[in-house]
């Protein structure tokens, strides 16, 4: 027979009664911890959302083997002048070619190299800034063929990248003086640029005069020579850059 208290509940039942008491107790008193809230996670101070950097401007280069780098050991005025820039530097230069000469594996190491406006083709994404720079191979061949194929080059560019800047630049010469007369050459190119809104640069002569600037080879820039090119174009290319 089981022993009741005085009120006639089991004495197990008042030790239940009892634990459960103490337990919610606990509970309610820790709950009631940091002024009567419940506690919740909180962030770090120095939490701060994912950032996604802003791509680099896309540059594109196209040109004959001075813009390739040839006899810089490394050093290519293209890639100078996109560092100064902070832009993403594509250089198509190919040595021995121009606007309508091409070029094999003994002037750009390629079987076949093509001229200025078959480059075009080797673009890959969608430039901010295209240069053209060369013409020095095109030289002795008729100035109409050469004012024919750069109008084409631009015409091509500017249809395939209407929102590019694009610019074109005369021909380097070496220590000696251009070979010939480059007015003639000069003005069939500036028209062509004219004719489809390309910015025309005249760099002038960086290593006229100069043979401390020249690599052995006598003909292509070294590379304090790719240093002052890289001066002269940034001359008069930064005041035509957009903002």
């Amino acid at each position: 027979m089981l022993r009741r208290d005085v009120g006639g509940m089991p004495l197990w039942a008042i030790a239940l009664v009892a634990v459960a008491g103490i337990v919610i107790a606990v509970f309610l008193g820790s709950a009631s911890a940091a002024d009567g809230k419940a506690p919740r996670y909180t962030p770090p101070s120095d939490a701060t959302a994912p950032t996604i950097p802003t791509p680099m401007p896309l540059a594109v280069f196209i040109g004959d083997s001075y813009t390739q780098g040839v006899g810089g050991g490394g050093v290519q005025w293209p890639a100078l002048i996109g560092d100064a820039h902070g832009w993403d530097v594509e250089n198509l230069g190919l040595g021995g070619t121009g606007y309508v000469r091409t070029s094999d594996v003994n002037g750009c190491g390629r079987a076949y190299c093509g001229s200025y406006g078959e480059a075009i083709d080797e673009i890959v994404g969608s430039p901010t800034y295209i240069v053209v720079s060369g013409g020095r191979n095109d030289f002795g061949l008729p100035t109409a063929d050469i004012a024919a194929a750069a109008d084409a080059a631009f015409g091509e560019l500017r249809t395939r990248y209407p929102q590019a800047q694009i610019f074109a630049i005369t021909p380097w010469f070496d220590d000696d003086p251009p070979p010939s007369d480059p007015a003639e050459f000069t003005q069939a190119i500036q028209t062509a640029a004219l004719n489809h809104d390309v910015t025309f640069l005249d760099a002038g002569q960086p290593l006229f005069g100069r043979p401390d600037l020249v690599a052995e080879d006598g003909l292509h820039p070294n590379a304090a020579g790719y240093q002052a090119i890289a001066a002269a174009v940034a001359a008069v290319l930064d005041p035509q850059l957009q903002q």
